[in-house]
């Protein structure tokens, strides 16, 4: 009990740690991460996407899911040996952090502004000239970040250009497009997040991608001369540094002030019409109509048509996995399991998280507590295909109803170790009544007898329901998976033990009721029964009450 309190206690603390903390954490991590060792690179990756997860309270949801996202898809890379790749996919983390850092920065009281500079500095490889900024005015440092972000991208699209082949020019575009990130949503930008992403793919895909550096060259270097312009531009008057401090705010004409992470999104024209046109058919309120355009623009999907057909993949694969777990195949099931709940978090989360935040997050713990759970059954499977259902729903202006949710709360709460000790308890309480069944029971009366195989058969799928939890438990904690055969014995799993269930039921009414009649006949409470009962006892002679007798008829009933 002080174990869990202490980790309790721990958690909270955790998720209360700043974003400088929460950057050297990540950053010692991602330090292990390589293709050298696949093994201790996939355990560090996960240990990133649960620190994001656990400690992420400090980062904007988007920035926090598109770097989950990154941090999933540098699985893929690692899993295909790809360094290029997995070292642009650990870019693209570390900058989106060093854009929540940039945001920080401006927005941190001035005993922090130093933990974030330096952290900035090191998150986007600024330099030690970065830290010159501090101490400067807000707007100063910003003009000079923004211009030290730029300086780097038009070195990084240059080594692109230069670049010897495919795989060196793909990791200097990403670094471009990486910083770019961080300095998106400057009033100065001429550049789209989708002008990178086009030519990113045209890298890998084999196309002829310089033309495309080039004009990003052009807009990087027509953002520079409008900084520089609005850098060389005469400042108002400040005699003393006091006046300066204080005298900007009110005399300074400043452009328009800059939007706080949580109000950076992509310009309404920005969009492209095939997604405006789609969104504009959608239930939805303009505003989260918007917010479920951006998201399809950020993930680089054309169409919502095409995210549907992502949300289908999500659907067949853990069709599969069901399949595979009602056919015993766990290893495969769960294989399955992780694939869908890494397409989902990539590219099906950030799209329900704009229109249905409530539903992504209940999505994802689901899908999380079934990844970690001992003893999975089809109903589990069905329950989550609900949720992919009820997400459709959502979008679309429906929804499966109350009962679907009440399913699905029901399953986060008994999933896993909690059902499977139920089930055990339940099986090891029922063998008691069995014993009492059979001394109560037991004797030479075949009624009684009846009644006694009518109670077996009504605990019986209690008691296979537990031995199926228990092999389970053993197989994938005990280091026995040919145990994993004894889930096939739950109810929840395939259509044999369900009909099995209903022949136990049958069983228990025709022997329950051949055994009550008998006894009720005996009785005399059944009228033809009871009349054949009484003639006989008619033409017998009236016994003499004696030990004997009594002993005979505690037998008999």
């Amino acid at each position: 009990m002080r174990g869990r309190l202490f980790w309790l206690a721990f958690l909270g603390l955790a998720l209360a740690a700043p974003l400088p903390q929460l950057y050297d954490r990540l950053e010692g991590v991602l330090a292990r991460v390589g293709t050298a060792n696949p093994s201790q690179a996939l355990a560090a990756l996960d240990q990133a996407q649960s620190l994001l997860r656990q400690e992420g309270e400090s980062l904007p949801p988007v920035l926090r899911d598109a770097a989950l996202g990154n941090l999933q898809e540098a699985r893929q890379a690692l899993a295909r040996k790809s360094q290029a790749d997995l070292e642009a996919r650990l870019l693209l983390v570390r900058h989106l952090l060093a854009k929540a850092l940039y945001d920080g920065y401006f927005q941190a009281p001035p005993a922090e502004k130093p933990g974030y500079l330096s952290r900035l500095a090191r998150a986007a490889g600024l330099g030690q000239g970065a830290l010159e900024v501090a101490g400067l005015p807000p707007e100063e440092a910003r003009r000079r970040l923004e211009g030290r972000f730029l300086q780097l991208m038009a070195q990084d699209l240059g080594q692109a250009l230069a670049a010897s082949s495919r795989p060196q020019a793909y990791l200097a575009l990403a670094r471009a497009y990486a910083r770019f990130l961080v300095v998106q949503d400057s009033p100065q930008s001429t550049l789209r997040a989708q002008d990178f992403v086009q030519a990113l793919a045209k890298v890998s895909g084999g196309e002829n991608f310089r033309p495309g550096v080039q004009e990003l060259q052009k807009k990087v270097a027509a953002w520079r001369q409008s900084l520089q312009a609005r850098t060389a531009a005469p400042l108002s008057p400040a005699p003393t540094p006091p006046t300066q401090a204080s005298t900007p705010p009110a005399s300074t004409p400043s452009p328009a002030p800059l939007p706080s992470p949580s109000q950076v999104r992509l310009a309404e024209t920005f969009l492209p019409q095939e997604i405006r046109e789609e969104t504009n058919l959608l239930r939805l309120d303009p505003e989260v109509a918007l917010r479920v355009g951006e998201a399809l623009q950020r993930l680089a999907i054309p169409s919502l048509i095409n995210w549907l057909d992502l949300l289908d993949e999500v659907r067949s694969s853990l069709a599969q996995a069901q399949l595979y777990t009602a056919s015993g195949q766990y290893e495969r099931s769960r294989a399955q399991l992780a694939y869908a709940y890494n397409r989902f978090r990539l590219k099906v989360y950030p799209v329900v998280g704009a229109y249905a935040p409530e539903l992504a997050e209940r999505a994802d713990r689901l899908f999380l507590q079934m990844q970690n759970a001992v003893g999975l059954r089809t109903a589990d499977f069905t329950v989550l295909l609900g949720e992919i259902q009820e997400m459709e729903e959502r979008l679309l202006g429906g929804t499966l109803g109350p009962w679907h949710s009440l399913q699905v709360q029901v399953e986060l709460f008994s999933l896993g170790i909690p059902r499977a000790v139920f089930f055990l308890l339940a099986a090891a309480l029922a063998l008691f009544p069995l014993y009492l069944i059979r001394l109560t029971f037991g004797g030479r009366n075949l009624y009684w007898n009846l009644l006694s195989l009518a109670f077996l058969f009504l605990v019986l799928p209690i008691l296979t329901e537990g031995f199926s939890y228990m092999g389970s438990i053993l197989a994938e904690y005990g280091g026995l998976p040919v145990l994993g055969v004894l889930a096939n014995l739950s109810i929840a799993q395939a259509l044999v033990p369900y009909l099995a269930w209903g022949l136990s039921a049958f069983l228990v009414v025709a022997l329950a009721g051949a055994g009550l009649r008998g006894i009720a006949a005996q009785f005399g409470l059944l009228k033809e029964r009871g009349a054949e009962v009484a003639a006989t006892t008619e033409a017998r002679p009236a016994p003499t009450l004696t030990s004997e007798t009594i002993v005979e008829w505690d037998e008999e009933f």
